[in-house]
C-alpha cells in the first residue's frame, strides 16, 4: 500500500475568507467565502476522494474497508477512518459552540462519535484571540442567564494566540475561533457542533443560523480548563520535533524539517499535514510530493519514511 493523497473538500461558511487561495494557492472562485478545507475525511458529511496513484478517484471509505490491515495495522480496525483534518480560515469570528463526548453522541446522535479536537495556529493577525472555556466560577445558572440576556461574552475565557501556538479542546468545552486566524484542526471523525451563540448574525437571505442550546447545556462541562500549549522542540537528525498532544483520541507532533527527517511508523498509520513549505515523502517504493495545505496518509504497512525539504508538518496518529 502506497501513501494516499486526496482531493480538497471546500466548505463555504458565513465567516470564511480568502486565505486558502491567497496562502496555499488553491483554485477558489473569487467571491466565495471558503471557511474550511477538509484535507482528509471519512465523515458522513463528506468523504475524501483519492487523487493520483492506483486508487485515483476512489473514496477513502472504500479503500479503508478493502485494505484495513494495510492501512491500520494488524488487529486494528475502525468503522470509519477515525480522524478528520481541516484547515480553517476565520476571517470573521465563529459561533460560540461545544461538542459532545462519545457517550452522548452515541446515545442521541444516531451512534455518531463525539468530538475532541486540537488547533495549530498557522497564522494570526496581531492580538487575535480564541475562546477556550469559561471564566473561573461560571455556573450553569449564570451561563443560562447571560445567554438569555445576550451578554454571554462576559463569561467567556479568551486567550491571545500567535502562529505556532497549539490549543487542545476536549469535548464539553465551550470554545470559539476569533477573527483573523488560520488554523489546522485535527479532530475525531465527527461533525457534531452545538452552537450556543452566534452574535445574531444573518446570512445573505436574512436568516439566523440554527442554535442548539438545550443540547449544548446537556454537554458543557463547567469545570474544564485549558490554555495554549507552547511547543517544546528537541533536535533530531535533519530537523526538530515537538510532541504537543497526547490524548486517547489522537497524538500530534510538530516536525520541522531542514534537510531530511526519517520517521518510523511503528505499525501505525500516520497522517502528515504540511502547514508551511513543500516537501517530498520518500518511502520504500517511491516518493510523493506534499504541498502546504495538503494531507497525506501513510499506511501502517509502510515501516518507515523520510520527509525531505524545508517545511513544517503536523504528524497525527492513534
Amino acid at each position: 500500500m502506497k501513501p494516499l493523497k486526496f482531493k480538497p473538500i471546500f466548505m463555504e461558511r458565513i465567516w470564511g475568507g480568502t486565505a486558502l487561495r491567497d496562502k496555499f494557492g488553491f483554485d477558489i472562485h473569487e467571491g466565495k467565502k471558503i471557511g474550511e478545507l477538509w484535507t482528509i475525511s471519512d465523515n458522513r458529511t463528506a468523504v475524501s476522494v483519492i487523487e493520483g496513484g492506483e486508487f485515483d478517484g476512489q473514496k477513502l471509505s472504500d479503500i479503508t474497508y478493502k485494505f484495513s490491515e494495510d492501512i491500520y495495522g494488524k488487529g486494528v480496525n475502525y468503522q470509519r477512518f477515525p480522524l478528520l483534518i481541516k484547515i480553517i480560515d476565520a476571517q470573521d469570528k465563529l459561533s460560540v459552540q461545544v461538542h459532545p463526548d462519545d457517550e452522548y453522541a452515541f446515545k442521541y446522535e444516531n451512534g455518531d462519535s463525539g468530538k475532541t479536537e486540537m488547533w495549530y495556529i498557522i497564522d494570526a493577525k496581531p492580538g487575535a484571540k480564541l475562546v477556550c472555556g469559561l471564566k473561573e466560577g461560571t455556573t450553569k445558572e449564570e451561563f443560562k442567564r447571560l445567554l438569555e440576556e445576550e451578554r454571554l461574552e462576559e463569561c467567556l475565557k479568551e486567550i491571545e494566540v500567535k502562529p505556532g501556538d497549539v490549543v487542545y479542546i476536549p469535548s464539553g468545552m465551550v470554545h470559539a475561533i476569533g477573527e483573523g486566524i488560520l488554523i489546522c484542526e485535527i479532530q475525531q471523525n465527527s461533525d457534531l457542533t452545538y452552537r450556543v451563540y452566534d452574535y445574531n448574525r444573518v446570512d445573505e437571505f436574512g436568516r439566523k443560523r440554527e442554535l442548539h442550546i438545550e443540547k449544548a447545556l446537556d454537554v458543557i462541562n463547567f469545570n474544564l480548563k485549558t490554555d495554549k500549549i507552547i511547543p517544546e522542540f528537541k533536535g533530531i537528525q535533519g530537523g526538530r520535533i515537538s510532541h504537543v498532544v497526547k490524548s486517547p483520541y489522537f497524538q500530534v507532533s510538530i516536525i520541522e524539517i531542514y534537510e531530511e527527517v526519517k520517521i518510523d511508523t511503528e505499525g501505525k498509520f500516520n497522517t502528515l499535514t504540511a502547514v508551511e513549505g513543500n516537501c517530498k515523502i520518500d518511502y520504500y517504493e517511491g516518493t510523493v510530493e506534499l504541498k502546504a495545505g495538503e494531507t497525506v496518509l501513510i499506511p501502517a504497512s509502510i515501516p518507515s519514511y523520510t520527509i525531505e525539504g524545508n517545511c513544517k508538518v503536523l504528524k497525527a496518529y492513534i
